[in-house]
């Protein structure tokens, strides 16, 4: 019996101990993370709103394995994305930075560092993706195309008052009608062995915001893979990525919605669909309904005039609101997203189902959407 009620006291101590040690979780930092659904859970998020022209943020789940320094993710995280928008922005210069700007505004081959010089290397690699015979659909050449519809943007004659959340711009016919443009990417002189980048003729110029969030992307994540970090990587809504589990949903995915195009704004369900994602996988999608202005000299003009240029004609291209794509690569991702787009809705349709670990769903209108073969997999039935 005295045995027997040491045992039992020897159980207690070892109970009480072990509930001793398994000290609740204290938040992380109160600025910036409130607790989630599942107990011990915080959800952490911090946004920025300073690069790339849209809204950055990275939600992290926190949890009692989480064994890193959170303000020093963020930090890094920061650094990280204001150094690559620095590299990218062909509108700005910046002290101590050779950057896109500086290439487009130099009449010599400019020494850059190594990892804007593998930017653009990769770029040109991989800017055959997808092609219409002779014509690259993606082209970091187009500069020169663009900057006219960017002016064009910004024009002083622009009134943004004629309709509610809608610009009106002159359309820039008359600078594209009968012109020729050096828009050839062979005709960018790439030096690796001393990392400069020029061009061989006049007038030309890089533009890299066809694949710029998606490539940003994947060197966050490349980063984030040194810690045990499950969390969603968002570059404005456009560019999703999400890593680990969700360990604020039994299921451990991670749920992101599907923004409608052209949205009211007291619209109280301002999205068609929701997208359960797992680990790995990017959610890049692209459309007419950011950047977009209509004809201020023919109001009778329905057309949207948006950013995403079609290098066949060098007129906004697409003829549907939005595509949006899942794939295992943010960067080709990025540049996949804005080629299908430009493509007819068959004629994507028939690439993705020709392609492994590629879906995408064409969004046509309220009742109307066209889905890959596999992309039903991904959605939640809201019914």
């Amino acid at each position: 019996m005295k045995r027997l009620t040491l045992l039992l006291l020897a159980i207690l101590m070892s109970i009480t101990l072990f509930a001793c040690n398994q000290k609740p979780l204290i938040n992380p930092n109160e600025d910036f993370c409130v607790e989630g659904r599942n107990e011990g859970v915080f959800v952490c998020e911090k946004r920025f709103t300073s690069y790339f022209d849209t809204i950055i943020s990275l939600k992290i789940y926190y949890d009692k394995d989480s064994n890193y320094d959170l303000d020093e993710v963020y930090q890094e995280f920061l650094e990280l994305t204001e150094k690559f928008h620095q590299y990218f922005d062909k509108y700005n210069e910046y002290e101590g930075v050779n950057n896109i700007y500086t290439i487009n505004n130099s009449n010599e081959p400019v020494t850059v560092d190594l990892e804007l010089f593998e930017a653009v290397e990769y770029a040109l690699e991989n800017d055959d993706l997808l092609t219409d015979g002779d014509t690259l659909l993606f082209n970091i050449a187009l500069d020169p195309v663009l900057q006219i519809w960017h002016n064009a943007r910004g024009s002083s004659l622009c009134d943004p008052f004629i309709e509610f959340g809608t610009d009106y711009c002159p359309v820039p016919t008359s600078e594209l009608e009968d012109k020729t443009f050096n828009v050839n990417p062979d005709d960018i002189l790439m030096d690796r062995e001393n990392l400069t980048i020029g061009f061989s003729k006049d007038n030309m110029g890089i533009d890299l915001g066809g694949f710029a969030k998606g490539y940003v992307t994947d060197k966050i994540a490349s980063y984030l893979n040194q810690y045990n970090i499950n969390y969603i990587l968002n570059l404005g809504n456009s560019n999703v990525y999400v890593n680990g589990i969700n360990v604020d949903r039994e299921d451990g995915a991670y749920y992101i919605a599907l923004t409608k195009p052209f949205a009211a704004f007291n619209d109280p369900q301002p999205y068609y669909g929701i997208v359960k994602l797992t680990n790995g996988l990017h959610l890049v999608s692209s459309g007419s309904y950011q950047r977009y202005f209509k004809n201020i000299n023919d109001y009778s003009d329905e057309k949207i005039y948006h950013h995403i240029i079609d290098p066949r004609t060098n007129y906004p291209g697409g003829d549907f609101p939005s595509v949006t794509i899942l794939y295992n690569s943010g960067t080709k991702g990025d540049i996949l997203s804005t080629i299908l787009f430009l493509l007819s809705v068959e004629e994507g349709l028939e690439y993705v189902n020709n392609n492994d670990d590629l879906e995408a769903s064409w969004y046509l209108g309220a009742d109307n959407i066209v889905m890959s073969d596999g992309f039903a997999d991904y959605l939640l039935d809201l019914n």
